[in-house]
């Protein structure tokens, strides 16, 4: 493989050296971002695809903030925003960086940076943060400074992906680029449902007479059957045991 670039600086008041600088000065401030990021997995499983995306919005959230109590005024773009997820408030709201946030233990094979929505060629220009707790940090990447690792981008009909391998030795060889930090791992513990919550919230306003009460049961029935469900699947209670004590709780509900 070709010789890639190491020792990449960034200039001392761009908006990555401001949040590196504030976090380096208020270790409070990092372990809030830290332990924010790790409550967010206790509650949102990333494994499941429905909480994915919501699991990812709630880190540029996360992310946000801390930018904010930086100094650097940013909200969260979106996924509608074109590849950038920080948008800085101050300056019309400019394009800061795209979040790409990952939860397992090891950072393996390709990380996909742009969806295609259709067969056209498209072009990777936007800086990413990565995050993962397989990286020494949070990782400061600009496809438009580190060409010779972004020329390695490959690109098929359905996205655009670099393989995470490159991204590590990248945060190897450009620490200048890298904030320490300890990025969480997902244990799958996280078990809520917010469009369940949403939903809920909606029909048991007052409302909705016939829909309210069937609404709280099935809340009931559900939180339950979720958690019979993980026992069962870790082993600790057999098939018919399982099916029996759904029964139980519908009849009970």
């Amino acid at each position: 493989m070709e010789d890639l670039q190491r020792g990449i600086a960034l200039d001392e008041e761009h908006p990555f050296q401001i949040l590196k600088r504030a976090l380096k000065a208020s270790p409070s401030l990092q372990v809030e971002v830290e332990l924010a990021l790790a409550a967010i997995l206790e509650r949102l499983n990333p494994s499941e695809r429905g909480t994915r995306f919501l699991t990812g919005g709630a880190y540029e959230w996360v992310l946000a903030v801390a930018c904010w109590a930086s100094g650097i005024k940013t909200i969260p773009g979106g996924h509608s925003e074109n590849g950038f997820d920080l948008l800085e408030y101050m300056n019309g709201l400019k394009g800061l960086w795209s979040l790409k946030s990952f939860t397992s233990a090891k950072f393996t094979g390709q990380v996909r940076i742009i969806n295609k929505m259709s067969g056209g060629s498209v072009v990777w220009n936007h800086p990413t943060l990565f995050i993962s707790p397989d990286l020494p940090g949070l990782t400061f990447f600009d496809p438009r400074v580190a060409t010779s690792y972004s020329s390695l981008a490959r690109e098929n009909d359905e996205a655009l992906t670099i393989s995470a391998s490159l991204i590590k030795e990248f945060a190897v060889k450009n620490p200048k680029c890298v904030i320490p930090f300890e990025a969480p791992v997902n244990t799958g513990n996280g078990g809520e449902s917010p469009q369940l919550d949403i939903v809920s919230s909606i029909l048991t306003s007052g409302t909705y007479e016939v829909l309210g009460p069937i609404m709280t049961k099935m809340k009931k029935i559900a939180a339950t059957a979720a958690f019979l469900r993980s026992q069962h699947d870790q082993g600790q209670i057999d098939e018919s045991t399982f099916k029996k004590m759904l029964a139980n709780l519908e009849a009970a509900g």
